[in-house]
């Protein structure tokens, strides 16, 4: 396992994790409520250990991010950048795709909703992590 450098991970999780409020909690939210039938009262009581795992899920992407980087050899903003890209369309948005395919209802706008806040979160996650050697 390759030596990682932990306030960079820190930094990209909670760089990733501003990115998952401001797509779930400012910019998207009424367009996410109703692709998931939520209404803002059921989102709203939902139990705060949710949140914690969605930190947790964070990090663990955080990190995993760091480790293919540091293998890749990766140099450069634009370079992390592109390799999360790559990583995305191969990785996150099958594995989003996956909701999509076996969902009844097939929800496009939740599809869209979700795999491009990952792509965004990780692209971001890439950034950050570039800048910490």
């Amino acid at each position: 396992m390759p030596k990682l450098n932990p306030v960079g991970i820190a930094v990209a999780s909670l760089a990733f994790y501003v990115v998952g409020f401001l797509w779930y909690g400012v910019f998207f939210s009424d367009a996410w409520m109703a692709a998931e039938g939520l209404s803002k009262e059921a989102a709203e009581s939902e139990s705060p250990v949710w949140m914690a795992l969605g930190a947790v899920i964070t990090v663990m992407q955080a990190v995993g991010l760091a480790i293919v980087l540091k293998w890749k050899g990766v140099e450069g903003t634009g370079d992390a950048v592109k390799s999360a890209g790559l990583l995305w369309a191969l990785f996150a948005l099958p594995f989003t795709l996956y909701g999509f395919a076996y969902t009844p209802g097939h929800n496009a706008t939740l599809l869209l909703i979700d795999a491009s806040h990952l792509l965004v979160g990780w692209t971001v996650a890439a950034a950050v992590l570039s800048r910490f050697k």
